[in-house]
């Protein structure tokens, strides 16, 4: 209670005692007050990852530290207790998610291995947690990193080779296309590497909005064809063919201009890379409105604002946001120009929010502005070297310097090997990159310096990248605010059952849990589901893969039903820009030492000097792997020239969850991949399309014919295959091929496999790649591999849904040799030591000790932590 009121007094008293209406004083009080009160009972959380190395090869190991923050007052989370880290491909797949423990400093580490990974290319790691998601893709943590093949010889890392592929014409793309920057070049050239000729323009007027007969500045963001900044220059005309401006855009294609709408239609002529004149219609003008100005270059901030003659007289009102909060707020009377100074010294670190509303709560005016943050020895870790010099698998010992107990996490790097350039740190994404849309290129540039060059770029961005983390008609209780994903402050197992027969109600149903695990563990859980079907289950935390088992009764019957379980909140993936998918310039080694010319003695790694071994007899029994059960389990064959691969059990249980029927493994193929082409796919399941109960349409991948290979198997297909056209008997459960000529039906070879039908329900498989160019088709047949279940069977319990419950991952142990008690060998570590636990004492000091590799003789060091109080600290 006194807390309310010492908000209300602090609002009352932002509000000018001005001769304006109660009624509409109280009524911008009212919104002021619900703002403020969103953000204290809706507050957001952020993550940030700090990575043990800036790119990777094949078969690396990815070692990281997540942090987590309330963004309300800046302090570790004390909300959400389980973090989601995944790992996708360049098409958007989820092929990995790992799940971790967040402990009470917000803290949270663990890694992944980078294989299985169906070739190189630039993989995004996302971070969030499930309360995130309910403020969408733009609220996770994101960094995209190249991942390169892996070298041809132990230890060569020059070859930087990445894997070139059409994937518009070759694999599906499933990121995001509504990305309102990109959004004409993501649909005609997406990860093309055709010449870009045409260009595609985006206006961002200064406030949201062009008001007619006010001086307004638009910014603008032009790309190429293939999503590429487009540097060049143009000029607006109105609809007289009068010019009102020139613009011309900088290397990363923005550009700023101001005009005064005239009422005709505008446009912007700008040539194109063929130097044809391209036109660009701009947003129409609103005659009633506010027009926005907002200095956020000089020291003495000043925001202009012309109203419309409508609402001149009106009471109005303006807040000044910061990570949910209200900083600032006061009401005015709107003229036909008002002024209004921010005293920059008093802003905020950071993005902050300035909005114009009237006393409807109806936005007037809005943009972002950014305050470049002061360095402070608060904010820095320092890392003093306690040798002279760095020697082949020699003890490396450094000493950190940082607020007193605080938790750290350390990475050294072999700066010889590095791949890939910086792209920020923990300050750069806590007040920056995590409150714009997008990807920022060199984001640490602005953080250099607070002057008016770097000022200016900064405010290019806010205008041109800015997104409404906090949306005030949300705020405000003008737009609803839907909560669909809960904060998860244990495990929880929780969804809704679907009928599976109308007879059976789904509430009331008793309903039974039982987990258990290859070690011998259970658990097991009781609950009655609500009247709509509702049920949820409480669980310890877990480490590990679990088999879960469900049962449904109804009075003390087994009864089955469709047991969906609400697990599938993963948000869509986002739009991968070109600058994203490119190789930065690698950082200076920033650890300076003496040369290791100075070391006197010569190393030669055990690996080249010459021993002789002595003759040793083995005798055992020569195995043969002849047997078609090794055959059949070797995946192998289907993975070495796979582009896409689909893990058919997940998939399955994925769809179950959402409570739905079963599909045919075809049925799956065209609502998951775009590039299976039939036109009945974009609207399954549909009713045969004639008496013979058969569904009936071409199927093709890509527009090319489709060889099906069953446990490494192909099958043999009578008649001519030229044109296969698939049938899906909807009655008989069965499958055929027919082409022009005859029906032909599918068989699997069974000396290869042993099945004796082709598999068509999903449940039957439970892998499948597809292979898109296989050098053994030079007709042009797309290869897709389908792996079945040895001991299938249809046979299944009533009332029981079997499935699997992931507990948290458990995070592996970084590893080196110890070469105090070993001899130096041969060691070709890139990242050279990583430790995500480092502990300050009460007097800020930390001590680390680890063994360079053999060849290092530059390293690159980063350590980034923050206080139990916010503070965020990174080396410099």
């Amino acid at each position: 209670m006194n807390r309310l009121v010492f908000i209300l007094t602090f609002l009352l008293g932002c509000i000018s005692l001005q001769a304006q209406p109660v009624e509409k004083k109280s009524s911008i009080l009212g919104y002021l007050q619900r703002a403020m009160h969103f953000n204290r009972t809706v507050p957001q959380e952020k993550v940030y990852l700090h990575f043990d190395n800036t790119g990777y090869f094949e078969n690396e190991t990815m070692w990281f530290k997540a942090y987590v923050t309330r963004t309300d007052n800046g302090r570790p989370t004390d909300l959400s207790k389980v973090l989601y880290v995944e790992l996708l491909n360049p098409s958007g797949d989820i092929i990995r998610t790992c799940k971790y423990p967040i402990d009470s400093l917000g803290l949270a580490h663990g890694d992944m291995k980078m294989d299985s990974l169906l070739g190189s290319g630039f993989y995004e790691v996302r971070a969030y947690t499930r309360y995130m998601t309910n403020w969408g893709v733009n609220a996770v943590f994101s960094r995209v990193f190249p991942v390169f093949q892996k070298p041809a010889s132990e230890g060569d890392y020059t070859d930087l080779s990445i894997q070139t592929r059409l994937y518009k014409q070759r694999d599906p793309n499933n990121r995001d296309r509504e990305d309102s920057l990109y959004q004409k070049a993501i649909d005609e050239g997406l990860y093309t590497n055709q010449l870009a000729t045409g260009i595609n323009v985006q206006f961002y007027p200064e406030g949201g909005r062009l008001v007619q007969d006010k001086k307004c500045r638009v910014a603008l963001l032009a790309v190429d064809d293939n999503g590429r900044p487009y540097q060049s220059e143009g000029f607006v005309t109105n609809g007289s063919g009068d010019v009102l401006a020139s613009v011309r855009t900088d290397s990363l294609g923005r550009g700023l201009f101001e005009l005064t709408p005239d009422g005709t239609g505008l446009t912007l002529q700008m040539k194109d890379l063929e130097e044809k004149t391209k036109t660009f219609p701009l947003p129409s003008a609103t005659s009633l409105g506010c027009a926005l100005t907002l200095d956020a270059v000089s020291d003495n901030m000043l925001a202009t604002l012309q109203f419309s003659p409508s609402l001149c007289g009106e009471l109005i009102g303006y807040a000044v946001m910061h990570n949910g909060n209200i900083t600032y707020c006061d009401t005015t009377t709107a003229v036909p120009i008002l002024e209004i100074e921010l005293d920059r010294a008093q802003q905020q670190e950071g993005v902050s929010q300035f909005t114009v509303f009237d006393s409807n709560g109806r936005i007037l005016a809005e943009r972002l502005y950014f305050i470049i943050p002061d360095s402070s020895p608060e904010d820095s870790i320092r890392l003093i070297p306690q040798m002279n010099r760095l020697t082949p698998c020699g003890k490396v010992q450094l000493q950190l310097q940082a607020q007193p107990n605080t938790s750290l996490s350390f990475s050294a790097i072999d700066a010889e090997t590095m791949t890939n350039g910086k792209q920020g740190n923990m300050k750069t994404w806590m007040l920056l990159s995590s409150e714009v849309r997008g990807y920022i290129h060199n984001v640490d540039y602005y953080f250099e310096a607070d002057d008016e060059e770097h000022r200016r770029s900064a405010d290019l961005l806010m205008m041109t990248q800015g997104w409404r983390r906090y949306d005030w008609n949300i705020m405000t209780g003008r737009e609803s605010f839907e909560k669909v994903q809960p904060l998860e402050d244990q495990l929880y197992v929780f969804g809704q059952l679907n009928v599976y027969r109308k007879r059976n109600p789904v509430s009331n149903v008793q309903m039974d849990i039982f987990l258990y695990n290859q070690n011998g563990e259970s658990l097991k859980g009781e609950t009655i589901t609500d009247s709509l079907g509702n049920y949820a289950f409480a669980l310890p935390f877990v480490d590990g893969e679990w088999h879960m088992q469900i049962f449904t009764r109804l009075e003390d019957k087994r009864k089955t039903y469709r047991v969906g379980i609400d697990r599938q909140f993963s948000p869509t993936p986002r739009y991968i820009t070109p600058l994203e998918s490119g190789i930065l310039p690698p950082m200076a080694p920033n650890l300076h030492l003496q040369p290791v010319s100075e070391v006197v003695e010569e190393f030669i790694p055990i690996t080249k000097k010459n021993h002789l071994l002595e003759n040793v007899t083995v005798e055992a029994k020569r195995r043969y792997f002849t047997n078609d059960d090794w055959k059949y389990k070797n995946e192998s064959w289907g993975r070495n020239h796979a582009a896409v691969f689909y893990d058919i059990d997940r998939e399955l249980d994925n769809i179950r969850d959402l409570g739905e029927e079963d599909p045919s493994i075809f049925e799956f193929f065209c609502r998951k991949n775009s590039l299976f082409n039939n036109p009945e796919c974009k609207d399954l399941p549909v009713p045969p399309n004639d008496d013979s109960g058969f569904w009936r349409g071409h199927l093709s991948y890509a527009d090319r014919p489709i060889k099906w290979i069953v446990d490494n198997g192909e099958t043999q297909v009578k008649g001519d295959v030229s044109n296969i056209k698939l049938i899906l008997n909807t009655e008989l459960d069965t499958v055929a091929l027919q082409n022009d000529e005859m029906f032909a039906a599918i068989t699997s070879n069974a000396g290869a496999s042993g099945h004796e039908h082709f598999p068509l329900w999903m449940d039957e498989i439970k892998s499948a790649y597809i292979v898109p160019n296989s050098p053994k088709e030079i007709e042009g047949a797309v290869r897709i591999y389908l792996y079945t279940h040895k001991k299938f069977t249809t046979a299944t319990q009533k009332g029981l849904r079997r499935t699997y419950f992931q507990g948290f991952n458990i995070p592996s142990t970084f590893q080196m040799e110890d070469y105090s008690v070993l001899p130096p060998m041969a060691d070709f570590r890139r990242t050279i030591y990583w430790n995500p636990r480092v502990e300050t004492d009460a007097q800020g000091k930390a001590t680390v000790e680890f063994y360079n590799n053999s060849t290092c003789q530059n390293m690159y060091l980063s350590a980034e932590g923050m206080t139990p109080d916010g503070t965020i600290m990174v080396n410099e």
